[in-house]
């Protein structure tokens, strides 16, 4: 029945593969459970365990979500409307999402904001096909700016779900006896790119391996999974490219300007989110552009409007915002240059004798 129920088509639906998809799935969750042994390592056991949980919650949430919505829309039972969201991706898109916020948000949160981006960022556009917002971004959007006392980094803010994990984890035994390093501690420690603002920085081996705070993954690992997803073809190479030479090319303007160090752009390329967000989003076949000259304006705007945003405003991670406001004008670019195809011009006609 699910197979015969047709959604709204969209021209962009042939640039996603779904054996690609599967692939860059399979790849966050390898990169999901090398964050939590990062997390263990860096804080405990307990903060370990959080982001266990907050990769389970938005995974379920986010899938249930499109499952509520496809069963009433389509007016189909729950194993019709599983079949339907095969094609939809919505374990991606917690899996991006819950790496994108910080580990101290409370799971209630976790859970409004995975719904919040189903629902605003994908089911309202139509369905993942018609997303012009990349819907990961949006639920960290919402989180982080709706309710920016809850989300304040690593240390727990004062939620039940937290409470509870302080209670049964937070002592001696998981803090000291399963301790496995437990570098910082999360009440007192500042992100990578907070450093850098303040004209100071982490040990540069450490950033480059993302175990200071305030990072998303490792750059080694990063870097790795970069080349292994161009390699097997599972993304377009044009668009993170374009933006990572763009990034690099204003930092070093920058750079040389202010008279920092030229090592500058490389803490700036391996703090934060932007080689994340560069390998998982900025790759996104719907929310970018389909012409080439598209996706080349795309990645050198986004590069350098990341780098511009970090230095000059408060909102120390300047990559989300970057790329949202170009995800606006995706569509823009797409029918700007979009190919015309050659018109065949009529053979003449043989006058009659």
């Amino acid at each position: 029945m699910a197979a015969k129920i047709m959604l709204w088509p969209s021209a962009r639906s042939k640039f996603v593969k779904p054996k690609n998809m599967e692939l860059i799935y399979k790849v966050l969750l390898v990169l999901s459970a090398i964050m939590v042994l990062n997390n263990y390592y860096m804080y405990s056991f307990m903060h370990a365990l959080k982001l266990a949980l907050m990769i389970v919650v938005a995974i379920v949430l986010t899938v249930e979500s499109e499952i509520l919505f496809y069963s009433h829309d389509k007016d189909v039972d729950r194993k019709e409307a599983k079949d339907l969201i095969a094609k939809s991706y919505p374990k991606i898109t917690a899996l991006i999402y819950v790496l994108l916020i910080p580990i101290g948000t409370p799971l209630w949160l976790v859970g409004i904001g995975a719904i919040l981006a189903t629902f605003l960022g994908k089911l309202i556009f139509g369905g993942f096909a018609h997303m012009v917002f990349h819907t990961s971004l949006v639920g960290v959007l919402f989180v982080t700016l709706g309710w920016p006392q809850l989300v304040d980094g690593v240390a727990f803010i004062s939620s039940f779900d937290n409470y509870l994990l302080e209670l049964i984890f937070d002592n001696n035994f998981f803090n000291e006896t399963l301790s496995i390093g437990s570098v910082f501690d999360p009440s007192n420690m500042t992100t990578s790119l907070g450093m850098l603002l303040n004209n100071d920085s982490y040990e540069f081996f450490k950033v480059f391996l993302g175990v200071v705070p305030g990072i998303v993954g490792s750059g080694l690992v990063l870097l790795g999974i970069f080349a292994f997803l161009l390699y097997k073809k599972a993304i377009n190479w044009i668009t993170p490219v374009t933006t990572l030479g763009a990034f690099l090319v204003t930092a070093t303007i920058i750079a040389i300007v202010n008279d920092y160090d030229l090592i500058f752009p490389l803490y700036q390329l391996f703090s934060g989110s932007f080689l994340f967000v560069m390998i998982f989003v900025v790759s996104d076949p719907i929310t970018t552009p389909i012409p080439n000259k598209g996706k080349i304006i795309f990645g050198l705007v986004a590069g350098a409007l990341t780098v511009f945003i970090r230095q000059g405003v408060k909102y120390e991670e300047g990559v989300i915002f970057a790329v949202l406001f170009m995800n606006m004008l995706t569509p823009l670019l797409n029918q700007s240059f979009k190919e015309k195809k050659p018109v065949k011009k009529a053979p003449p006609k043989k006058e009659a004798v």
